[in-house]
């Protein structure tokens, strides 16, 4: 078989780098079928085809360590059947695996276009204008939403919101049980609340103090 085939060729063919077909090389998976003087790699169909299953497995997320298991599997192997039991036993783990990532795939495409529908759904009926909260709060928002979404001490944040609302709450109370002159932490906010032990003189008691006292 001739070798006619450049590192750029095989570059263009799989997609990847001169760089990481080197990289190969350096590690052993891949050889040139020649080298010239100047050297210049030179590739056989072969190489190509090894190279393109390289490939493969690694986009399934196959380490270096365990391609190179594959990659050998034919060394030592005297017939047919001695190289199927040690195909099947080495192929069997890793199919496992590789329909382990495919599921996790496809959960995550499902969650991309669920986020998508989410936020268009989002600025399509409430408009564009809403903090990044409002969209990671929204009900049915995904995961992926609610997380990228948030961000800490955002002032529109609705945990603040919430922090707000509960001090308002909170003064409130104080004022209808006469906790006294209380200073009630808000947000940015204090707010007195005010204590009269004498009738007369709370301002709104005033008037009735003073038909009280014969005034």
């Amino acid at each position: 078989m001739s070798a006619d085939l450049s590192s750029g060729d095989l570059a263009r063919a799989t997609g990847n780098t001169v760089r990481t077909i080197r990289f190969y090389e350096e590690e052993g998976l891949l050889r040139p079928a020649e080298i010239s003087d100047g050297g210049h790699r030179r590739y056989t169909e072969d190489e190509l085809e090894r190279l393109r299953l390289i490939t493969d497995l690694r986009e399934l997320g196959l380490a270096l360590g365990e391609i190179r298991t594959l990659l050998e599997l034919r060394s030592g192997c005297v017939t047919a059947a001695e190289f199927a039991i040690r195909f099947q036993q080495v192929l069997a783990g890793h199919l496992e695996q590789a329909q382990r990532r495919l599921e996790r795939m496809r959960r995550v495409k499902k969650e991309l276009l669920d986020a998508l529908a989410s936020i268009q759904e989002r600025l399509s009926s409430e408009g564009a204008e809403q903090c990044p909260c409002a969209v990671a709060e929204a009900a049915r928002a995904p995961r992926i939403v609610k997380v990228l979404a948030r961000q800490e001490g955002c002032c529109k944040h609705p945990e603040h919101h919430h922090a707000h609302d509960a001090a308002i709450e909170a003064a409130a109370a104080a004022r209808t049980l006469g906790a006294g002159d209380a200073q009630v932490p808000l947000p940015g906010l204090a707010v007195a609340v005010p204590q009269h032990d004498d009738p007369a003189a709370d301002p709104q008691l005033r008037p009735a103090a003073k038909r009280g006292a014969g005034l």
